[in-house]
């Protein structure tokens, strides 16, 4: 039997939605924000790519994209009523640095309660909108200092975070994951989540030479693989031995469940 041809109304709606896939992508993550949307999505930058052309987005995938980016399903269809469900308070704001996202969250604290200001790590306050995340060093993160000694302070979203108060913030001090993360981006580690085999293939802050450092991981039979998104001779490729891992914490210190690009 032949196969039924596509109507021209359907493929219509396919590229007109693909078209606000991608508006709502470069809006949120920046013209080069694909491969950090694909991170959520739990897919290869490649194939989120692919959708933005016009192939057709499997129902759980544009969930999930409705979920991340709280655009307005409505208007993602049929391109009627406001683009997002909430304010642009609630969207990720990547062109505002870490600084003016700190401003706009605290403005929003004031609102509710002008004594709640507090930016210690360990009395974290979290609105309906932000979370207060401390941001700390690389050497204290790498060395299980306990507790965290927060240097700065910066509001996340806090549908981003699933354990908020194992969550910390780390500036990112070499270019080993540039495009993705160039040098002097911000990222939110998870501490709580650590466990190799489900971090297989995720960007994850990890302790090498007693600095915390950004990489993406990839297991290999016993071995922990630390790759950088682009190998030099100064952030180069890291194999941990099967008698390493076992021995003290352990080189995982948190999945990388939030990130602020500085794009260049």
């Amino acid at each position: 039997m032949a196969r039924k041809k596509t109507s021209h109304s359907r493929l219509k709606l396919k590229t007109v939605i693909s078209h606000r896939l991608k508006e709502v992508r470069q809006e949120l993550f920046g013209e080069h924000g694909g491969p950090e949307l694909a991170r959520r999505l739990n897919l290869p930058a490649r194939t989120w790519y692919n959708y933005e052309t016009g192939v057709t987005v499997p129902a759980e995938v544009l969930l999930a994209f409705i979920d991340q980016t709280g655009v307005n399903p409505v208007w993602l269809l049929s391109g009627e009523g406001p683009r997002y469900r909430r304010g642009l308070e609630d969207q990720v704001l990547s062109d505002l640095t870490p600084q003016e996202l700190i401003r706009r969250g605290l403005e929003k604290l004031e609102e509710r309660d002008p004594e709640a200001l507090s930016v210690d790590h360990d009395d974290a306050e979290q609105t309906e909108e932000f979370v207060t995340v401390g941001v700390v060093n690389s050497e204290d993160l790498a060395g299980d200092v306990s507790p965290l000694r927060a240097i700065d302070s910066i509001l996340v979203y806090h549908g981003w975070l699933k354990h908020p108060k194992s969550t910390v913030a780390l500036r990112i001090e070499d270019d080993a994951m540039h495009p993705i993360l160039p040098i002097g981006s911000m990222v939110a580690v998870d501490c709580a989540i650590r466990g190799a085999e489900e971090l297989q293939g995720r960007i994850v802050a990890a302790r090498v030479e007693g600095r915390a450092v950004i990489r993406w991981l990839e297991l290999s039979g016993r071995h922990l693989i630390l790759r950088p998104n682009r190998s030099s001779p100064d952030t180069p490729t890291v194999a941990i031995e099967p008698a390493a891992v076992g021995q003290g914490a352990g080189p995982i210190l948190g999945q990388v469940v939030w990130s602020w690009s500085r794009f260049i």
